[in-house]
């Protein structure tokens, strides 16, 4: 049997077995589970049942197995890791001596991370790009927001608003004229609390995702975190700040979702005379 390696995803160390005894990955994982559909399931929705079986076939502990996959992060963490690694920690790749394939590790897929787990090197990025962010300054507030992230996801653990929340927030678009640099005609909410990374998407020709889609190019993700931090430790009057630079039906969305986060409840819908009869 392969010992698992530290944060290892369970998908990959289901692979690496199939590879060391010649099958493929779905036979492996349904020798395990004869109900598994994919890999992607159990990497999600993995049961405390499940767990117990694939301990049971790979000789190890129950509990280990469970560390493994994402179904103990909260729901609202899955919109931001993606169905492939797209970063990883050259520190530990040297350091790695597995059999088979290459090991993936869980941090390698999360969309908020921009140091490793396990070491806390910065990651980089498929392309072997080192995480730079454009507002170096910054660096120090953007660890704090990935550990805000973090133990959201992980936890649970906010203060007055989901970190989480707060990174869609900064996503969405806000009034044009408020940016003397606007990307591509689209300037984002994050460009209200760091100016400058208005001109960084200007230059770069960087389109920034939607907010349902909250996962940044790891040399911009830094700047979104640190944006998280600055807002969690100004707190909630930034939002109305925020707000401010909404126009139409954006700053309607914004309204509600801010709401939403924050547990207001909606304004009353004022009713004609004719309604009340």
């Amino acid at each position: 049997m392969l010992p698992p390696l530290t944060y290892e995803l369970l998908s990959s160390w289901i692979c690496r077995h199939a590879v060391f005894y010649g099958v493929q990955p779905v036979t492996m994982l349904r020798h395990c589970l004869s109900d598994a559909s994919s890999m992607r399931e159990i990497d999600f929705r993995r049961t405390t049942k499940q767990a117990a079986c694939i301990a049971h076939v790979f000789r190890t502990d129950a509990t280990v197995v469970r560390q493994m996959s994402f179904a103990n992060l909260c729901p609202d963490s899955h919109r931001w890791i993606a169905a492939k690694p797209m970063q990883f920690c050259a520190n530990c790749r040297h350091q790695a001596n597995s059999k088979g394939p290459e090991p993936v590790s869980r941090s390698q897929l999360l969309g908020w991370r921009i140091t490793c787990s396990q070491c806390g090197s910065p990651l980089s990025d498929n392309e072997g790009n080192a995480v730079a962010s454009p507002i170096n300054s910054n660096w120090n507030e953007a660890l704090n927001g990935q550990r805000l992230i973090d133990d959201e996801a992980q936890h649970g653990v906010q203060s007055w608003a989901p970190p989480m929340e707060l990174a869609r927030l900064l996503l969405m678009r806000r009034d044009p004229r408020t940016s003397n640099a606007a990307p591509n005609g689209n300037p984002r909410l994050l460009g209200a609390v760091l100016p400058e990374i208005d001109a960084v998407l200007a230059n770069s020709r960087i389109v920034l995702p939607s907010p349902a889609k909250p996962i940044l190019p790891l040399m911009l993700r830094p700047a979104l975190l640190a944006a998280v931090a600055i807002l969690e430790r100004q707190g909630p009057f930034m939002l109305a700040r925020l707000e401010e630079r909404m126009i139409d039906q954006n700053r309607s969305r914004f309204r509600e979702l801010a709401a939403t986060m924050l547990c207001i409840p909606p304004e009353p819908v004022e009713l004609s005379y004719l309604q009340h009869i």
